[in-house]
């Protein structure tokens, strides 16, 4: 997945790329959205074999950079976590607020509109653009969720909903419809993500210094790139 094809795949293959991809935006997204608690932890540790082995198969320096930062992390958790897992969960709680709740010297903001927007604003044009188009969707945040429709966990779960939709065309026999969502992916990705995710990323480099976040930036950064060209490739392949 997420590497341009050499040959022709099977719609299954398809699909289970698909669910795949679907799965690793859901795990940037829960990365963004709040403080790293014991199931995610739990869900990182048991998913870095299988981001290590995507790594080898992506021609993607950051993502490859990204596979073995969280390589890292996931040792210092096999390290640590058992001697303290209050203390380990604490300071990656810290550093998330220090990072992306505003209360740190260097803070990563994760709302679109405050890289693209003309004032460098929450709630500007960027944030009213990606409303309209989850609305077209059905796509909605979850209520419990408080930070606007352009922060990034929400982008990256919209992102995740519509490989849901792709693969919900696959079990239906649907290509069209498929090939439809793999093109809405492209355009999101091109329209949104890829306009602003550089921008958060270096950000985030420059600010921090922990393995995790260093990890979860580089893996987005690697995969909003070579994911956009498994689409393309996708949706190429479903509408032969």
């Amino acid at each position: 997945m997420a590497t341009k094809l050499d040959k022709e795949i099977s719609t299954e293959e398809i699909k289970k790329a698909t669910m795949t991809r679907g799965t690793l935006y859901r795990v940037l997204s829960r990365g963004f959205s709040l403080e790293i608690d014991e199931a995610y932890l739990e869900w990182m540790v048991l998913l870095e074999p299988t981001i290590n082995e995507l790594a080898s198969h992506i021609d993607n320096e950051d993502f490859e950079k990204g596979a073995d930062r969280l390589a890292a992390f996931v040792h210092s958790v096999k390290q640590d976590y058992e001697k303290d897992k209050g203390k380990f969960l604490q300071d990656l709680a810290v550093e998330y607020a220090s990072l992306f709740l505003n209360v740190g010297p260097k803070p990563v903001y994760l709302a679109e509109s405050v890289y693209l927007g003309k004032d460098h604003l929450l709630y500007e044009e960027p944030y009213f653009d990606v409303v309209r188009i989850y609305g077209l969707y059905e796509f909605k945040k979850r209520s419990s969720f408080k930070e606007p429709e352009d922060h990034i966990a929400i982008e990256l779960e919209f992102m995740a909903h519509l490989c849901d939709l792709a693969c919900l065309s696959l079990d239906q026999e649907n290509k069209e419809y498929a090939a439809g969502y793999m093109e809405n992916q492209i355009e999101f990705l091109d329209l949104h993500l890829s306009k602003w995710v550089p921008k958060l990323v270096e950000k985030l480099r420059w600010a921090s210094k922990n393995d995790f976040y260093l990890a979860l930036g580089d893996l987005l950064s690697g995969f909003e790139i070579t994911d956009r060209a498994t689409a393309e490739e996708f949706a190429k392949q479903l509408r032969k």
